[in-house]
């Protein structure tokens, strides 16, 4: 019996013994977890904060708000008309258009502004004398000339305030300020307005039939009358371009022998023509070929 005892006494030594071993170890192992800068940080236990959604019916219709804890975020807003405006204009410019793919509208230009959203809502405005237009929902005359009609348009969305996002497109009804004049041996003389900021040589020569029998093409550059001369047999020459102010004359070499004359009125073909030697005005208004009686 008193063996037994030794022995139970023994094993509960050896036991606390163990135990404080244990104990001891662990206490090592966590002070060493905190000196030592490379062990992973503790787990937080701090309970994430859900986002807090605001009913976008309270808000302004260009903003959302989301609130977090205590900080509130504002989302980035719709951009502006002006802000579309800078951008478009910018991105104009970056693209370097050339003079025959824009039309930058002037004096004298007819405006057809349609306002969709407004019923009626088409208005014509003409560009006055001071490069302005009179449109009364824009609230004042705005500048038009030397502008695009999609910059216009833009211009006329931002200045009308009767509707919250007004919807403008302009287009040009009647071209009037960019004029040049073409003469010669053509069947279509007389002023006529560029639809462009120029138009190359061979778009003129189509519009105003120039007779096959031309052979150059004298170009008046305005504002310094500078004369240039091009053969119409180089096919460079249809390339040519051609500016607002500028007068055109298609000629031929041979009327430096004989000359030319110019007709015109109730005939089939009127403007220069060929002089040939010997013949009479009869003969002249005959060869044309006239629609009544000559």
């Amino acid at each position: 019996m008193k063996m037994s005892n030794k022995l139970l006494l023994l094993f509960a030594v050896s036991f606390n013994v163990f135990v404080a071993s244990t104990v001891t170890l662990a206490q090592t192992d966590n002070n060493a977890r905190k000196n030592n800068p490379y062990s992973p940080s503790p787990v937080s236990k701090v309970k994430e904060i859900q986002p807090i959604a605001v009913p976008i019916r309270t808000l302004p219709a260009d903003a959302i708000i989301i609130l977090q804890g205590q900080n509130m975020t504002t989302m980035e807003e719709q951009p502006t008309v002006a802000q579309r405006t800078n951008k478009i204009t910018k991105n104009a410019e970056s693209r370097s258009l050339s003079p025959s793919e824009i039309y930058k509208v002037g004096i004298g230009d007819v405006l057809l502004v349609n306002l969709k959203n407004s019923i009626p809502g088409s208005r014509y405005c003409t560009v006055l004398a001071d490069g302005k237009i009179d449109f009364p929902l824009g609230g004042e005359y705005l500048v038009a000339a030397g502008q695009t009609v999609d910059a216009i348009a833009e211009m006329l969305a931002s200045k009308i305030t009767l509707f919250p996002d007004a919807q403008v497109e302009v287009k040009v009804r009647e071209y009037g300020s960019h004029k040049i004049t073409v003469s010669g041996m053509v069947e279509n003389a007389g002023d006529k307005n560029l639809q462009r900021e120029a138009m190359p040589l061979y778009a003129i020569r189509s519009e105003a039939v120039v007779n096959p029998k031309a052979t150059k093409a004298i170009i008046k550059r305005a504002p310094l009358l500078k004369l240039e001369t091009y053969d119409l047999h180089d096919t460079a020459t249809d390339s040519v371009m051609i500016y607002p102010g500028n007068s055109i004359e298609f000629t031929s070499d041979l009327q430096a022998g004989f000359g030319s004359y110019y007709i015109t009125g109730d005939l089939n073909s009127s403007g220069q023509k060929e002089l040939n030697a010997g013949i009479t005005l009869y003969q002249a208004v005959i060869a044309l070929g006239t629609k009544g009686e000559p």
